[in-house]
């Protein structure tokens, strides 16, 4: 594993570390230094009137969307770095799927007519989770020196994907889907071990 990984998934870790001591915090009503002052940084001119139980829900799934955020991004920037090295500057088109390359391109020109600013210049970033594992398994000759195994990749991100809609969606997960997400977590981890 080059350097600059093993400094990201050092910093990916720590946030699945610090994620359980909020929780830890959150379960025994304790303050080891973690706690965030969210309502200071929030309107407040509206957001009290949201009940009370919305906005606790809302707190804990905010670490879980940070957790989700981190990855699926770190990952973007992986499959970016690696493909790049490889093919150059036209890494997309030489190394992206068809169908991924298109569905990117629909999703990025929807967000241009739609009148926002446009999230990024980089197709990358309009593609979906399920996506991301797409490009890593028809690039397996280049991903796999830093994944172990192909199979454990895609379940992997099967079940990271399957917990990514709740929390893409505003649901809150389980007490045992933040478990499985933070196992699928480490389980990416160790997949890149």
């Amino acid at each position: 594993m080059r350097p600059e990984e093993a400094i990201k998934l050092f910093g990916l870790n720590n946030l699945t570390i610090e994620s359980d001591i909020r929780k830890i915090e959150r379960d025994l009503d304790i303050n080891l230094g973690h706690r965030r002052d969210a309502e200071e940084r929030i309107d407040q001119t509206y957001y009290p009137q949201f009940a009370e139980r919305l906005r606790n829900e809302a707190s804990r799934m905010a670490t879980n969307y940070v957790i989700f955020y981190c990855l699926e991004n770190s990952i973007r920037e992986v499959i970016s770095k690696r493909l790049e090295e490889e093919h150059g500057q036209g890494w997309w088109d030489a190394a992206v799927p068809e169908k991924v390359r298109v569905n990117a391109k629909s999703n990025r020109k929807k967000e241009i007519e739609s009148g926002f600013t446009p999230r990024s210049s980089d197709l990358i970033d309009f593609t979906t989770f399920g996506e991301l594992g797409e490009i890593i398994k028809s690039n397996w000759d280049i991903f796999g020196d830093m994944l172990s195994d192909i199979k454990a990749v895609e379940k992997v991100l099967a079940t990271l994907n399957t917990l990514r809609a709740p929390i893409a969606h505003c649901k809150a997960l389980a007490e045992d889907e933040e478990l499985r997400l933070h196992l699928g977590l480490r389980d990416w981890f160790r997949l890149m071990e």
